[in-house]
Parts: structure tokens; C-alpha cells; sequence
């Protein structure tokens, strides 16, 4: 903890109609955020630590910062909030009148947004996420966080930057190994290598520039990024909102409440065309309301969840003691 920069304190509060905290940071589309004991969902977005609470149509916050660093360039707390939870961009999808199900989801998870995640932590994060259960790769990625990226010390809590792709690039799968991260992590470095040799080039990548990254490693073998993984890429981080990522919650869902069988490239097509530019959002209803009714855990359970006042089980940062705190 030596070292952790000491960040001023930013607060305040934006205009949240119609939105909900909860449903989209609770929803498993972000690993590096939590909600503590005392209410306030906390974590850490483009290198700057955040504290977020709703009261109605208003969203207050903590930040570490007075301005954060995104692709689009240094925006201002508010206006970084309102572009990356989407405050202004509520979603507009068709439901058919014999839809029931969809309908049903739709009205339970109004408020929902996709969060504009930073595309590096978000391909990682996905390249990790496969065959791994969300608090197992919150631990991950938090792992990554903590032993490669920069320290922030926030209101006696400590948090981590994510690192750098030529830095995870630098390091050698068997590392992700031996901290029993699965074979499949060997990918990350493979991963990170990829699009540091691109960012070598590129100082500041635009979004395009980040799409055209991210559809590059669709076809390079031995990155873990696949049809799943690279829809997942496509819908939290790089604005295509027309995406559909395919897991077994959703081929389950596709079967029982459609009729829809077959392989994941099949479902996946059936869904995009049924939901065109909005397939993503009509997928995400469908697939939190079905995780709902039949997730055997309260934590997999979106609305319940959000309706309890416990914590998440697993948090981006680590309580600092006030001895730990004079050292910083």
C-alpha cells in the first residue's frame, strides 16, 4: 500500500429519471463494482474510484476525481456519469402483444442500462469470465487489479486501476496458472499482446479504432475471444447495442419460453434478427427475468438482490486501518 496516490474527494449529484442503480450494476455485465454494507455501490471506472447511491430520480456520488479519462477524451464527473451509466439514453424495444414473458421482464427491469465500459478491462474481464461464475471472476479480475495496476487510496478504502495491456502482455500465462485461474487464462497475455502491439501505434484509440481492435481478435486463434466472448465485447464496451452474447442461461430460455433450438451461433442469430438494433436490451430483460425465476442464489437473482440491503459478496477495494492509512 505504500505508494497509493491520496485523492481529493469529489461529490454531487445528476438527474436519473426512469433509471435504476441497482438493476445495472447488479445485473453481472460489471465486475468492478459492489454494493457495501452502508448502501453506496462502489467501484472503480476508467482509473477513478466511485461511490454511487440513488434517492428517486437522483443519483449522488463520491468520485476520486474532478475529471475522468475515457476514449472520447477527459469529461467531468457528471457528464462521465451520465455517458457511461447512459442516464439520457433510455432504451425503446417492441414487444408483441402475445410476448408475455418478454413483456413481463420488460416492466420488471425498467431502469436497466449498459454500462459503457472501458473495452481493455472489458475484454479481459470476458476472456476470464468463460466457464467461471461472476464472483469468481470479480476475484480475478480484482487479482489483476491489485498485483499489475496503480493504487488509489479513497476514504480509507483501497482501490486498483486496472493495468495497462503491455503490461499484462508482459507476463507469462503460467502466472494466471498458479493462481488457479483455470488453463483458459493463459489467453489473457495472448489477449493483451494483441492489442498492445496495435495501441503501439495508436496514442489515443477511438471507439471505431477500439471496434476495429476488438473484431481483430475475434479471428486470432488462442485469445478466448469467440462468438460469447466477443458479443460480450461488442455490447458492454463498444456501443453495438444490437448484439446478443449466448450462454446457457439463454439457450435454456430460448427452449423453454420459444421454442428455439440449437447451437449458440443459431440462437444467437434468431435472437439478433428478432431484436434488431435493440436486440441487446430485449436479450438482457429476457435473460435477468429468466436468471430470476430459476438461479438457485439470492446473488444471481438481479431484482431480489436489489430489493435485500445485503452486500455483495465480493468488493473492488480493501478496507484500509487507520495504522495502513499514515503509511500512504
Amino acid at each position: 500500500m505504500i505508494g497509493a496516490a491520496r485523492n481529493a474527494e469529489v461529490q454531487g449529484e445528476v438527474c436519473a429519471p426512469g433509471f435504476n442503480l441497482g438493476y445495472t450494476l447488479g445485473s453481472g455485465q460489471v465486475f468492478r463494482w459492489g454494493r457495501d454494507a452502508d448502501g453506496w455501490w462502489k467501484g472503480i471506472a476508467y482509473n477513478t474510484v466511485f461511490h454511487l447511491r440513488q434517492d428517486g430520480d437522483s443519483l449522488h456520488y463520491l468520485a476520486s476525481s474532478t475529471r475522468v479519462p475515457t476514449y472520447l477524451g477527459p469529461m467531468p464527473v457528471s457528464a462521465f456519469l451520465e455517458w457511461y451509466l447512459r442516464l439520457k439514453a433510455s432504451p425503446r424495444i417492441r414487444v408483441s402483444r402475445d410476448d408475455t414473458r418478454l413483456r413481463a421482464a420488460r416492466q420488471k427491469l425498467r431502469g436497466f442500462r449498459f454500462v459503457r465500459q472501458e473495452p481493455f478491462e472489458c475484454i479481459i474481464s470476458y476472456v476470464l469470465s468463460v466457464q467461471a461464475h461472476m464472483n469468481l471472476t470479480k476475484q480475478r479480475i480484482n487479482f489483476i487489479a491489485k498485483s499489475f495496476g496503480h493504487p488509489i487510496s479513497f476514504r480509507n478504502e483501497a482501490y486498483w486501476t486496472f493495468p495497462q495491456p503491455h503490461i499484462l502482455a508482459s507476463q507469462a500465462g503460467i502466472f494466471f496458472r498458479r493462481q488457479r485461474f483455470g488453463w483458459r487464462s493463459e489467453r489473457v497475455p495472448l489477449s493483451a499482446q494483441h492489442v498492445s502491439v496495435i495501441l503501439k501505434k495508436i496514442e489515443c484509440p477511438t471507439l471505431d479504432q477500439w471496434r476495429s481492435i476488438g473484431d481483430e481478435l475475434k479471428g486470432v486463434p488462442g485469445t478466448g475471444v469467440g462468438l460469447k466472448v466477443g458479443k460480450c465485447i461488442d455490447l458492454f464496451s463498444m456501443d453495438r447495442l444490437n448484439a446478443v452474447p449466448v450462454d446457457t442461461w439463454v439457450l435454456k430460455l430460448a427452449k423453454e419460453w420459444y421454442g428455439v433450438k440449437g447451437s449458440d451461433a443459431k440462437v444467437c442469430a434468431w435472437a439478433e434478427n428478432r431484436g434488431g438494433s435493440q436486440a441487446g436490451y430485449m436479450n438482457e430483460y429476457l435473460f435477468i427475468y429468466y436468471r430470476e425465476l430459476n438461479a438457485p442464489t439470492l446473488h444471481d437473482q438481479v431484482i431480489s438482490f436489489c430489493a435485500s440491503d445485503i452486500p455483495s459478496p465480493e468488493l473492488p477495494f480493501e478496507r484500509v486501518g487507520a495504522q495502513d492509512q499514515n503509511q500512504i
